[in-house]
């Protein structure tokens, strides 16, 4: 079976290829800061802006035999206060984490449909309940939830089916980034106090590791059985 990961050099991209790798399945892997298209075994890496024409060719070519499944793990942070918040920030956080999803889709569908494949889009917790210093990206993962659910309940197309894995807290450079911002915003602690009081709100009592949050991309993105259309995976922080 054939997989397409996007956002594949991030800490939950990357996870999910070497979960895929681990199954022996065949990875096509996207990021955009990748230049030089490359293979080593069965990972091909591939490169281009999503919501560039070019970049939606390169991903039509890579998966011209079909795909079993599309996850798309690609996006950027977008805490900030909202006093602060610009109309081109917003729109750049829009663009990025919801508006290329779109455009991943157009571009992947007849490949999906001819293996009858399933569509994953790594949103987050924040997609489920708004969060303070939040909102850009909160709204942005609110529309990735909402788009997935109504495109799941058409009827007209069954060859594909939709998901979409509101993750919690995972470990990686980008959430310590987004805590030192949080903390900054608040102007009360520093990005270490911030996490460490985060993760005493969380029922299990840490952060996922990025291992954790990639079996769950992975568990919905199989076609081994009925999966959920909305997953949280959230430690127990937001239950859906």
């Amino acid at each position: 079976m054939t997989y397409l990961v996007t956002g594949a050099t991030g800490a939950i991209g990357s996870a999910i290829v070497a979960e895929l790798r681990a199954r022996s399945e065949t990875v096509i892997a996207h990021g955009r800061s990748i230049r030089t298209p490359s293979c080593d075994g069965i990972v091909q890496w591939i490169g281009g802006d999503l919501l560039a024409a070019e970049g939606q060719d390169i991903i039509r070519e890579a998966s011209a035999g079909g795909l079993a499944g599309v996850i798309a793990a690609h996006g950027i942070p977008g805490s900030a206060p909202l006093a602060d918040l610009t109309r081109a920030f917003t729109e750049r956080v829009m663009r990025i984490n919801f508006e290329s999803l779109l455009a991943l889709l157009e571009a992947t569908l007849p490949a999906l449909r001819r293996r009858r494949g399933r569509f994953v889009a790594v949103a987050s917790q924040a997609g489920l309940v708004g969060e303070p210093d939040n909102a850009a990206y909160s709204a942005s993962k609110f529309a990735v939830v909402g788009w997935i659910r109504h495109i799941a309940g058409q009827a007209s197309d069954q060859d594909v089916t939709y998901h979409a894995l509101c993750a919690g807290c995972t470990e990686s450079p980008l959430l310590t980034a987004i805590h030192d911002q949080f903390a900054r915003a608040q102007g009360t602690a520093t990005a270490e106090e911030f996490a460490a009081l985060r993760q005493r709100s969380i029922p299990v009592g840490r952060f996922a590791t990025p291992h954790e949050t990639a079996a769950a991309a992975v568990y919905l993105a199989t076609a081994d059985g009925p999966r959920p259309t909305i997953l949280a995976e959230s430690g127990g922080e937001v239950v859906w």
